[in-house]
C-alpha cells in the first residue's frame, strides 16, 4: 500500500568537484527512513559519449516497509555553492528494507560541483 509522501528536503546532500577535474570523487550521504537508513554512494563521472553523468547506489539498512518510486534531485552548483540547476530523476523500481540499488542520472546543466539527494518517496510493502 502507497502512503503519501515523506520529503526531507535538503537533509540528505554531498558535493563534488568538478567533470574537468582529472578524476572523479566518490561522496557518501546517510539519512533517516522508514524506521532504517538510506545511504546514497555516488559520484559524477561521464557517459561514453562524454556527457556528464551521476552514478551511484542507494543502499538501504532496516525498514518497516520498502521505498517505491525514490526521487532522485542532482543540483548543479556554482564555484561558490550556490544552485544553479536543478533535475529530478527516479530510482527505477523498488528498493526494498536490506537493498542495493544501483542508478545513472544525466547532468542536464554541467557545473563545478553538484549536490545529489533523495528529497521523496512512496512508501510501499512488499514491493507493491
Amino acid at each position: 500500500m502507497t502512503r503519501s509522501l515523506r520529503t526531507i528536503g535538503a537533509l540528505f546532500a554531498a558535493c563534488v568537484p568538478s567533470l574537468a577535474a582529472s578524476a572523479a570523487h566518490a561522496d557518501r550521504s546517510t539519512i533517516s527512513g522508514n524506521a532504517g537508513t538510506i545511504t546514497l554512494d555516488w559520484q559524477a563521472t561521464q557517459d561514453k559519449a562524454g556527457r556528464p553523468l551521476i552514478v551511484g547506489h542507494m543502499i538501504t539498512y532496516g525498514a518497516r516497509s520498502g521505498y517505491c518510486i525514490p526521487r532522485l534531485l542532482v543540483e548543479t552548483l556554482d564555484s561558490q555553492g550556490e544552485v544553479v540547476a536543478r533535475n529530478t530523476g527516479f530510482i527505477p523500481g523498488y528498493v526494498g528494507g536490506y537493498d542495493n540499488v544501483y542508478f545513472e542520472e544525466p547532468v542536464r546543466a554541467p557545473g563545478p560541483a553538484y549536490r545529489v539527494s533523495i528529497p521523496s518517496w512512496s512508501n510501499c510493502a512488499g514491493g507493491q
